[in-house]
């Protein structure tokens, strides 16, 4: 088994427990205190989301030379603008954004109850709920995404929780010919057979690589084994924030792109264009940006982990090799109507962020100085600004702080996990938000990177390269109080 580390320390915080109650709250009054109202627990009534006090100026570290440097911001807005919300370490995510306005209450909360549903094979009964599978990795949103951050992933003797899923696939970008570009380990009755069951083992670190992981397919007909195909983790991340990003405009991407290093930085992240129906639009979601919106991004996972047809993905997600997916009853043409689609997208798009957790922000703008000098920031851009949206106005035109540029970067040959995606290469990877990465952390189960190999923040800053290479270079030479300065830094974000 893989070790886990004592998680990061969070600046003066006291210890609370991990609650890993994985449901979600079931009533509309719930949704309705989110927004304003009281449940017991501080959800800024106000309707001012929480705002640090006047930070105070960083001194100015000495590190070690960084000439591109970009110039630390410290004058701290809330971190999600006007869908920032109160730090319950207890529940953190999937929290509603305060004082939506009623007319958008009604979508968010069909949207929820779609969320959390336990979906159904056809023809059970439950027209609404009903179409999952016949092969598939979740029957629901929340066996993979908690409200508390990140499910457990690595159990006992090799065995693997629902929270991570397997991506299929060469260097060419070709899914496999018979399980197509996802392993899907579930099926809807046992006289259907699965694609096979995923296990890990942990790898031993070496003089330049911490621990990891290694996953060992088993298909359940042998005589289709994986070939040139190579296996990618994906673990599930916290969801926050999810309609801020879908509102960052296109330009804004396009702008922060070099992808020919024409600054000589050394960092060359590009934009991931994908097609969006008869567009081409810049992916954003997923862990190579390979989904261009929310509302896609949401279609994805229903079609590739759930098995459930949409508008945008109409066909079973089966290969024409699997025709058991072809002929199974199926719960509608498509399974998901568009008012669904859209009710869930209302329910991801109105999800908050949770504010910084930092109550010495003499310390904490320190760190955001070191994570700039030291090149973090290169890549996990602090400050974004929104654009307009028509359905919640609330959060158009917000300064927000996700730490992303939503570009794709080469991170070395540690992280070429043999798989590309669409456009985006196997070396190549999204830079993935932080926000709340410190509420994540708290957690001593919880894993990161794509494939949840490391245990703790400073692990998977160490399996960094490529672009990054220098970036952590420029980490390991910092002295043994200023790393713990720029993680506490992370911790409170």
């Amino acid at each position: 088994m893989p070790q886990f580390l004592t998680p990061l320390p969070i600046l003066k915080i006291p210890s609370l427990p991990i609650i890993r109650n994985t449901l979600l709250y079931t009533s509309m009054a719930l949704i309705l205190s989110a927004c304003g109202g009281s449940d017991g627990v501080d959800n800024n009534a106000s309707g001012t989301p929480n705002q640090p006090s006047n930070p105070t100026p960083p001194t100015k570290p000495d590190l070690p030379e960084n000439p591109e440097t970009p110039e630390t911001d410290t004058q701290w807005l809330p971190a999600g603008g006007n869908a920032t919300i109160s730090a319950d370490i207890s529940r953190p995510f999937l929290q509603i954004i305060p004082n939506l306005p009623s007319s958008a209450l009604g979508g968010v909360s069909t949207g929820r109850e779609l969320f959390i549903a336990e979906w159904t094979p056809a023809n059970q009964g439950r027209v609404l709920f009903d179409g999952v599978g016949p092969l598939f990795n979740a029957n629901a949103c929340t066996q993979c995404h908690s409200a508390e951050g990140r499910k457990p992933i690595y159990i006992a003797n090799g065995e693997l929780s629902d929270a991570i899923l397997f991506r299929l696939g060469n260097k060419q970008g070709l899914a496999h010919t018979y399980y197509g570009e996802q392993m899907q380990h579930q099926s809807i009755t046992p006289d259907i057979e699965t694609e096979g069951k995923m296990r890990y083992v942990a790898t031993a670190s070496t003089d330049n690589k911490p621990t990891g992981i290694q996953f060992n397919f088993s298909p359940t007909n042998i005589n289709q084994p994986l070939g040139d195909s190579h296996i990618s983790g994906r673990i599930s991340p916290q969801l926050v924030g999810m309609g801020l990003l879908d509102l960052i405009p296109e330009a804004n991407i396009i702008t922060a792109a070099d992808p020919e290093d024409s600054n000589k930085d050394g960092i060359s992240g590009r934009v991931h264009w994908v097609n969006d129906g008869i567009q081409q639009r810049i992916g954003r979601f997923g862990w190579k940006a390979i989904n261009s919106s929310l509302r896609t991004q949401n279609a994805n996972a229903m079609s590739q982990d759930m098995g459930l047809t949409t508008s945008i993905f109409m066909d079973p997600n089966c290969t024409s090799s699997q025709p058991i997916c072809w002929t199974s009853p199926n719960g509608g043409n498509p399974e998901v109507s568009d008012s669904s689609l859209d009710a869930v997208t209302d329910f991801m798009t109105a999800l908050a962020v949770p504010e910084r957790r930092a109550n010495d922000f003499s310390a904490f703008n320190k760190g955001a100085q070191l994570f700039a000098q030291v090149g973090c920031a290169s890549c996990h851009t602090p400050k974004q600004r929104t654009g307009d949206s028509v359905r919640f106005p609330l959060i158009s035109q917000q300064i927000i702080y996700p730490y992303t540029d939503l570009l794709l970067h080469d991170m070395g040959a540690a992280l070429d996990d043999g798989v590309k995606e669409k456009n985006a290469e196997s070396h190549e990877w999204r830079t993935p938000p932080l926000w709340g990465i410190g509420i994540v952390a708290r957690d001593p189960e919880a894993r990161f990177l794509h494939d949840g190999r490391a245990s703790s923040l400073t692990e998977a800053i160490m399996w960094h390269g490529g672009e990054a290479e220098k970036t952590k270079n420029r980490f390991i030479q910092l002295p043994g109080t200023q790393k713990e300065t720029l993680l506490s830094f992370l911790n409170s974000i």
